[in-house]
């Protein structure tokens, strides 16, 4: 308190001389080795402490400043001090590993997701793949916080579901609908291989809307088993339904391309209404391994779905078992599916017949691709849906 100090963001330290003096009297690297504590009164942050000599050394500034110092080291550092920083809401989520909440900023005055993860390893493999992410179609962290036994991230506060819940609730009722969706994801490649990042991991449970209805705010998640593209050491992925047959190989091969073909599978899915491989499959796992490994895919049910021609030549064009035949995410990009006027007025019609012939369903064809819902909890209660047309 009776010193002053002048504090510098770097790049890649925070650097603090004395005052009036060029000489560098303390330095703080911005690395997910390193930790900067926050103290905080009255919903305000009044001060930030890094550590030195084994101590924590506190600096107090206007907290106008420390609030734009926060913005600025974000994601490049951990945190310490969530529950200063954060009031939690309510539980929204659970995965293996992982717990997520909805909690609020008390200084921001804003919501977040939060997931909390224990402690290990993996989890900075996951916060380097993403620290540098901005896409529309790729979910924000804000910030990563390390408390005694956790990991926590916070991050953009998702409004709407999981493409698997959707899946589940047979709400994917359109071309269009389906063109959205597969157009973010292919949008989310481009860009991630432009940053030289494979994301390994694809699947609906992984793609998640921030808002409820509105397919264009898809946004990719879980970077868990994300890697660099020419990364040698790398942790092996868990198979499933849409892992590339190149990566179940005597020596894996790991390119953007497994990527777009997972995106295929999950478009083939969108159409059809069913996985790539008989579920059945899965109820023997060496023979589902070799089946993936195969690449051994029934392009019939497609036609049976009554697909429409475009949607199944790119299909077959992102689930072409030979990565190297295989369109890149650009590539599928520019196929004639994506075109306005792509399908023809009886195609368009013939969306989803077969497919709820049999069922209690009455599914009309409607030109938006957007559906409407005031809960998400209707959801599961919901046992007939009808879509007017729209001249």
């Amino acid at each position: 308190m009776n010193s002053y100090y002048t504090v510098n963001i770097l790049s890649d330290q925070i650097s603090i001389n004395k005052f009036k003096s060029q000489s560098l009297k303390y330095v703080c690297l911005l690395n997910f080795e390193n930790k900067v504590y926050w103290y905080t009164e009255q919903q305000k942050i009044h001060a930030f402490g890094i550590v030195v000599k084994k101590k924590v050394k506190f600096f107090k500034a206007n907290h106008k400043d420390l609030e734009e110092m926060r913005r600025l080291i974000a994601c490049k550092v951990l945190f310490d001090g969530i529950v200063s920083l954060y009031k939690c809401n309510r539980q929204i989520g659970e995965g293996a590993d992982s717990k997520v909440f909805k909690v609020e900023d008390t200084i921001q005055k804003s919501f977040w997701a939060l997931k909390c993860l224990e402690r290990k390893d993996d989890f900075q493999q996951e916060i380097r793949m993403h620290q540098n992410l901005e896409h529309n179609h790729i979910i924000q962290f804000k910030e990563y916080f390390q408390g005694e036994q956790y990991y926590y991230i916070i991050m953009e506060l998702m409004g709407g579901q999981t493409l698997s819940k959707l899946l589940e609730r047979n709400l994917i009722t359109t071309h269009q609908q389906c063109r959205t969706i597969i157009q973010a994801l292919l949008l989310a490649l481009v860009y991630l291989k432009n940053e030289g990042i494979i994301h390994r991991d694809i699947k609906p449970a992984n793609i998640m809307f921030a808002q409820s209805g509105k397919l264009d705010s898809l946004k990719l998640a879980d970077f868990n088993f994300a890697m660099k593209q020419y990364d040698t050491n790398v942790q092996p992925i868990l198979y499933g339904m849409y892992t590339a047959p190149e990566a179940l190989q005597d020596i894996p091969i790991y390119s953007d391309k497994m990527d777009v073909y997972s995106c295929g599978a999950i478009l083939y899915k969108l159409y059809s209404g069913e996985d790539i491989h008989p579920f059945r499959y899965l109820q023997e796992s060496n023979m589902f391994y070799n089946i993936i490994r195969n690449g051994s895919i029934d392009f019939t049910v497609l036609d049976k779905a009554n697909a429409p021609s475009k949607a199944i030549h790119l299909i077959k064009a992102m689930l072409d078992g030979d990565h190297n035949k295989r369109v890149s995410a650009q590539e599928a990009l520019e196929f004639e599916y994506f075109q306005n006027e792509s399908l023809s007025p009886t195609e368009k019609r013939s969306r989803f017949q077969h497919r709820y012939q049999n069922d209690n369903l009455k599914i009309g064809v409607t030109a938006d691709f957007e559906f409407q819902l005031d809960q998400d909890a209707k959801c599961a209660n919901v046992r007939k849906i009808e879509i007017h047309h729209h001249h």
